[in-house]
């Protein structure tokens, strides 16, 4: 009886003890996720709930945009989509007006464009998320034949108007051939064939909202007033000298008799025939800045900007100084020499 009662109270014992412990672990926290900083993986879509994962606005590009108007911050900019309209060859701005907000990494970018410019934009309907010039790039074959027609037909137009003569143009008051005269012909005749070519081309491949509004850049006007300049002032030396002759003596400056101008020795000799180095000088100087601008223009006119209003190609200002060196020793030659020969 002892035993049993002893065996019946272990056994309560035991029970009591089991229960304890299985309440103690009931009540002890369950951790997921230990280290709350490493993000867990996301839910199942649909286990416990809608999916709430919002998809990210589509992205637009449009290859012609052109901008209409720009704000004074440059915090927003409005659009007109231009269209390729495959009947006219060339786009047209009938289509969507946008006004997008624009990030402050994209301003400083903004800031080089203006009214009327036509951009490649990417979009999402809102925002402006990138941007860039347009361009159309013109072949090299085309680039010749425009060049080319351009410098024909402004000779024929010069003959023309010279009655067949327009090599007259560049003969002085002595008979021969001036190198002043002959640096200021050229340099105009090059000066506006490449404005001509560059004014058609600009129609031709973008349409007549870009006709005109070519402007001539710092470096190559002030290298045009030189050559005007060295003109006139080589042509105040040589009358200056002439008017000093007394009367009654013989020209110093005229050709000998029987003999006529030649285009090749005149710009390289002084007047009684002997290689002038200061001719010469001036004669390789011109032909130089001739040839680096019709490589320029060449360039330039391989991806014409979209742009309304754009600037010649300027030349570098190794050319504008070695020009005017130029043109500054043979002015100086020539007001030193004497009337017979320089």
């Amino acid at each position: 009886m002892r035993w049993t009662n002893a065996g019946h109270l272990g056994l309560g014992l035991f029970s009591v003890l089991c229960a304890l412990s299985y309440s103690a672990r009931a009540k002890t926290p369950q951790i997921s996720n230990p280290h709350p900083s490493v993000a867990t993986s996301p839910a199942t879509p649909g286990a416990s709930g809608a999916d709430t994962t919002k998809t990210p606005p589509a992205t637009k590009r449009l290859d012609d945009a052109r901008i209409d108007n720009l704000d004074s911050n440059f915090a927003s900019v409005t659009f007109a989509d231009c269209p390729l309209a495959p009947a006219k060859g060339h786009s047209e701005c009938n289509g969507d007006v946008l006004t997008l907000a624009v990030n402050a990494n994209l301003r400083p970018e903004l800031k080089t464009f203006k009214k009327g410019d036509h951009l490649r934009i990417d979009t999402d309907g809102t925002n402006l998320l990138s941007l860039g010039i347009r361009t159309l790039n013109v072949r090299v074959r085309t680039r010749i034949l425009v060049i080319g027609i351009a410098l024909t037909g402004f000779f024929l137009l010069t003959t023309l108007i010279t009655r067949g003569h327009p090599f007259q143009l560049i003969i002085g008051r002595d008979g021969r051939y001036s190198n002043s005269q002959f640096q200021m012909a050229i340099w105009f005749w090059v000066a506006l064939s490449t404005y001509l070519a560059v004014v058609y081309l600009r129609v031709a491949v973008a349409g007549w909202g870009f006709f005109g509004l070519v402007n001539i850049p710092q470096n190559l006007l002030l290298l045009s007033g030189m050559s005007g300049l060295t003109f006139g002032g080589a042509r105040g030396i040589t009358t200056g000298k002439m008017n000093a002759i007394p009367a009654g003596q013989p020209n110093p400056k005229a050709l000998p008799a029987g003999q006529r101008a030649n285009f090749w020795t005149d710009l390289i000799e002084n007047d009684i025939g002997q290689f002038d180095i200061g001719d010469f000088q001036m004669l390789m100087v011109t032909l130089l800045a001739v040839g680096m601008y019709f490589a320029l223009v060449f360039h330039f006119l391989g991806a014409i900007e979209a742009r309304a209003a754009v600037k010649l190609p300027d030349i570098d200002t190794t050319i504008l100084a070695s020009f005017g060196l130029g043109q500054g020793a043979y002015l100086a030659k020539k007001a030193a020499g004497n009337p017979g020969t320089s």
